[in-house]
C-alpha cells in the first residue's frame, strides 16, 4: 500500500491535484452527520481532560496578570510571560495536548469507516493506544507544534507556510505505515506545489471555527470535529483510501448490514 502512495507523492508533485474546497466540506458534513456523537465526544473528552491538567499546573504555575495601566505593567506581564515556569507551563500544555492527541484524531479514524461503509463504536476513540500508533502521532503532533513555531520565529512567513503544508501529516500517520520525518515531507512537498489550493482550504477551516466561537462557544463542539473530518476528506481526495476499502463481499456480517431487512 506505501508503495502505492509513494507513487501516488511522486504524480502529484510533477502534476499537481485539483481540490475543490466546497466539495470537501460538502462531504465532510455528509460524514460529520453519520459520527456526530462521537466526533463531539472526543472532543469533550479532550478539552475535560486538558482543561483538568492545565487548571492544576496553574495552581502551580501563575498565569501573567493581563490588567495593564501603564508601561511598567507591561514590562511585567512580559517578564512573567518570558519566566522559565511561564515557558515549563507553556511546554507541559504542548506536551499534554500531543499526548490527547489519539483521542481528536480518531475523529478521522471513524469518519474513514464511516466513509468506508463501516459503523464506528465507543471503542475507536481510543484505538490509537492500543494500535501502535500512539508514538507516531505523539512525535508528529510535537514536531509539527516545533518546526511551525521555529519557522514562525524566522519572520512568521516561513512558519504560516510550514502550518498550511503540513495538515496532512496527521493522516499520513494514521493511514500508512510512515514515519513522522516522511510523514511530514510527504505533506509538505504535495501541498507546497499546491499552495493555493491549500490556503483557501485552511482559509476555510479557520472561517468555520470563527462561526463556533460566534455561536457562544457552544458551536465550536461542531466545529472542530468538522475541521478534523475535513482534513481527512482532503486526505482522501489527494491521496485516496480505496486499498484499505472492503469488497461487499467482505462487509457481509458487519454493523453495517445489521438494519438490513434484505441481507437477513
Amino acid at each position: 500500500m506505501d508503495d502505492r502512495i509513494r507513487q501516488r507523492i511522486e504524480e502529484i508533485k510533477q502534476r499537481g491535484v485539483n481540490i475543490n474546497v466546497g466539495d470537501i466540506f460538502s462531504k465532510s458534513w455528509e460524514i460529520f452527520s453519520g459520527i456526530a456523537l462521537y466526533a463531539i465526544l472526543a472532543i469533550v473528552i479532550t478539552f475535560a481532560i486538558s482543561f483538568m491538567i492545565n487548571f492544576f499546573l496553574g495552581l502551580i504555575i501563575s498565569a501573567p496578570t493581563m490588567v495593564i495601566n501603564d508601561s511598567s505593567d507591561l514590562n511585567e506581564v512580559f517578564a512573567e510571560a518570558s519566566s522559565p515556569l511561564a515557558w515549563v507551563s507553556n511546554i507541559v500544555s504542548i506536551v499534554v495536548a500531543a499526548a490527547l492527541a489519539p483521542i481528536t484524531v480518531s475523529i478521522l479514524t471513524m469518519a474513514k469507516k464511516f466513509n468506508k461503509h463501516q459503523n464506528p463504536d465507543f471503542s475507536d476513540l481510543f484505538v490509537h493506544y492500543k494500535d501502535g500508533k500512539f508514538g507516531v502521532i505523539f512525535t508528529t503532533y510535537l514536531a509539527v507544534q516545533f518546526l511551525g513555531f521555529i519557522g514562525i520565529l524566522l519572520c512568521i512567513v516561513p512558519g504560516f507556510i510550514f502550518y498550511v503544508t503540513s495538515i496532512l501529516a496527521i493522516p499520513f500517520v494514521l493511514f500508512t505505515s510512515f514515519t513522522t520525518t516522511e510523514a511530514i515531507k510527504s505533506s509538505v512537498s504535495i501541498l507546497f506545489k499546491n499552495f493555493g489550493s491549500a490556503f483557501v482550504f485552511c482559509l476555510a477551516c479557520f472561517g468555520v471555527a470563527i462561526l463556533g466561537v460566534l455561536a457562544c462557544g457552544v458551536g465550536l463542539l461542531v466545529a472542530m470535529p468538522l475541521i478534523y473530518i475535513a482534513t481527512y476528506v482532503l486526505y482522501e481526495t489527494v491521496i485516496g483510501t480505496e486499498d484499505n476499502e472492503q469488497s461487499e463481499i467482505d462487509q457481509i456480517g458487519t454493523d453495517i448490514y445489521k438494519d438490513n431487512p434484505y441481507m437477513k
